[in-house]
């Protein structure tokens, strides 16, 4: 734990399911991870519905309806344990990306991974945003490349 009550990289890390029985969902962060990298952005990543009049006569909310693969990014991130409760997210301001434009460190990712996933519920559009900067392909990135290395080794 760091001075500030953050978890060290380490803790973190630790949380990262890369049992034999997760390597179904390691895949699909891998296979997601590649999908953005070589298309960081498709038309049908978000779209917004618009409100609308009920036939009550009271609005709806608009909202963001992702697609198919940022819903499988978004599974996947969950699945292997990126989005982890280990951290405080709402405590603590993001991470931000290196200037260099390379991924954040595979902590920070699941930093950024536990921001982006959660922050959703309580803010609609959080994932898409992170879609417009590619904070969510830096941090698919970045686990995608530890796994490997990992697994290499």
């Amino acid at each position: 734990m760091n001075d500030n009550g953050d978890p060290d990289d380490a803790v973190l890390l630790a949380q990262l399911d890369t049992t034999p029985g997760r390597a179904d969902a390691w895949e699909r962060l891998l296979a997601a991870a590649d999908e953005f990298a070589s298309r960081p952005h498709v038309e049908d990543d978000v779209r917004w519905e618009m409100p609308r009049r009920q036939p009550d006569g009271s609005m709806s909310f608009g909202y963001p309806v992702y697609g198919e693969r940022v819903e499988r990014a978004r599974r996947a991130l969950s699945e292997v344990g990126a989005v982890t409760p280990a951290y405080h997210w709402t405590r603590y301001v993001p991470p931000r990306l290196p200037d260099d434009g390379s991924p954040p460190s595979p902590a920070d990712a699941m930093r950024l991974a536990t921001h982006i996933v959660r922050g959703e519920r309580f803010g609609d559009g959080h994932i898409g945003k992170a879609l417009e900067h590619g904070t969510l392909q830096a941090a698919l990135a970045s686990l995608a490349a530890w796994y490997r290395d990992r697994s290499r080794g």
